[in-house]
């Protein structure tokens, strides 16, 4: 029998538990072969750590253990997390006040491409475990652009065993890149500087202006 397929919103709905446990109670499993997701919370940090007071924007930002995190471990000033999962939002509100860190941030509901941001910049964007489910990445980094003012960190999944059996487990579609690939879809924007660390199954990169 085929599976069912479903949008990424619908997807992570359903899983917003299952996914704020991989960073609050990790399992070996997690700590071996999600180790990536470890790798670019640590990256993210020290880029919001490289800027005093930085207003940041995290896109897709799940559950907030990353949003605590970079609260936690710089000197940000405010951020603003977007996530199209409502479940996700509502885990995400109720962390951050058991943190402590509800009064310099807040969350938003929706769609980071079609969101209107108006006129509002940030010094950071990052976007974590976000390109995997998005298709058209030329337009959303685009879009990251024109909001950063300062540095964005993105991680990208590569093509391989892991994102296989991916493939074959989630019922949302997922996309993957070469290192080729990162650098074309930076090629027309302002975020020149681009740097590339590995991580497991795939890169992070961090692109200044």
């Amino acid at each position: 029998m085929s599976k069912s397929l479903q949008t990424a919103q619908q997807y992570w709905d359903e899983r917003s538990e299952l996914f704020g446990n991989y960073y609050k109670q990790p399992t070996t499993f997690d700590k071996i072969f999600r180790q990536g997701v470890y790798t670019r919370e640590a990256v993210a940090n020290k880029v919001c750590q490289e800027y005093q007071k930085p207003i940041i924007l995290d896109i897709g930002s799940g559950p907030g253990f990353n949003s605590v995190s970079f609260l936690k471990n710089s000197s940000a000033s405010n951020l603003i997390g977007i996530d199209f999962s409502i479940n996700m939002i509502d885990y995400a509100r109720e962390l951050v006040k058991k943190e402590l860190v509800d009064d310099r941030c807040q969350y938003i509901e929706g769609d980071f491409m079609t969101y209107d941001w108006s006129n509002t910049s940030f010094d950071i964007t990052i976007a974590l475990g976000v390109l995997d489910y998005t298709e058209n990445a030329s337009e959303f980094i685009n879009k990251m652009d024109k909001l950063t003012t300062k540095a964005a960190v993105i991680s990208w999944p590569e093509n391989g065993l892991r994102m296989a059996l991916r493939r074959y487990r989630y019922t949302c579609p997922v996309f993957h890149y070469s290192k080729q690939d990162i650098i074309n879809l930076y090629s027309d924007c302002q975020l020149t500087d681009l740097q590339f660390i590995k991580s497991r199954g795939g890169w992070v990169t961090i692109a200044y202006k």
